[in-house]
């Protein structure tokens, strides 16, 4: 598949850095990004000069690939919005961590004449805005896609992601869901409740570990995001917290107890289970 244009909706941290690589990776492409006020088009329009469009049936009118970049329902209110306008035989992808939502909304709301391709590439940073992205962004991290391996569209993203240095792992979108909550939503989930429940005044600042930045670091991760990831994977997740209820529960009655090996046992179970990653 010839691909001129390239259309991206949401050029946040993700989806501007998505532009920035398929500008120096593919040259020859026409990328656009979408903004949806005047204040977003002065700021998208400052890192993508020239190549932004706020009105959404222009944007996607003639484009060969349209990427929502969005969080998981923004997605799905704009694959209503853009139905009307794509481009027969285009082909639709998202960039949202989770997958089993966004295949459901895709199949009810994308006309049958466009090709969706579910994608999600693990990396990502607790800052977002297009401010922070990068043309590397995506270089050398996994790229999970849950359409059949076999399908020419899916082997036309499959190139584009492999040109910007990513790996490509095939993962079903529900099996994609139950992994990625205990790999990434329950350690946010955690993260954002260590803070709330730990409390550091500013005059103990100089008393916080390296230790509490690491696990805390996400912590700082946008609202509006997180939001949308904990409800659309709420299933897999209530499973996993609790699951690490149970984890923390039994340490806690080991050293309420007084437990030593059994805590010494604990820890050592975790201390292999790190060190097979």
């Amino acid at each position: 598949m010839q691909i001129k244009k390239v259309a991206i909706i949401g050029t946040g941290l993700m989806g501007g850095s998505l532009a920035l690589a398929l500008r120096k990776n593919f040259p020859d492409f026409d990328v656009w990004g979408y903004a949806r006020s005047e204040e977003a088009f002065k700021r998208v329009d400052k890192y993508l000069p020239g190549r932004v469009e706020r009105d959404l049936g222009k944007l996607v009118k003639d484009a060969d690939m349209v990427f929502f970049a969005l969080p998981v329902q923004a997605i799905i209110d704009h694959f209503q919005k853009t139905a009307l306008f794509l481009k027969p035989g285009a082909i639709v992808c998202d960039l949202a961590s989770t997958k089993s939502a966004i295949e459901k909304a895709a199949k009810q709301y994308l006309p049958k004449s466009v090709k969706f391709v579910g994608c999600h590439p693990l990396c990502g940073s607790e800052k977002s805005g297009i401010e922070h992205s990068g043309p590397d962004f995506y270089q050398g991290a996994v790229c999970v896609i849950t359409a059949k391996e076999t399908r020419r569209e899916t082997k036309a993203v499959v190139q584009l992601w492999e040109a910007l240095g990513m790996t490509i792992k095939f993962v079903p979108a529900r099996q994609h869901d139950q992994l990625l909550s205990g790999f990434s939503h329950l350690p946010h989930a955690i993260s954002f409740s260590l803070v709330r429940a730990v409390e550091i005044r500013p005059e103990h600042i100089d008393l916080v570990p390296p230790s509490w930045k690491a696990m805390t670091r996400i912590a700082q991760s946008g609202a509006d995001v997180w939001t949308d990831i904990f409800l659309s994977n709420k299933k897999n997740l209530l499973k996993d917290i609790r699951k690490f209820q149970a984890a923390l529960k039994e340490l806690a009655v080991s050293v309420k107890a007084g437990e030593k090996d059994k805590i010494e046992q604990i820890i050592k179970q975790a201390n292999k289970v790190w060190e097979t990653h």
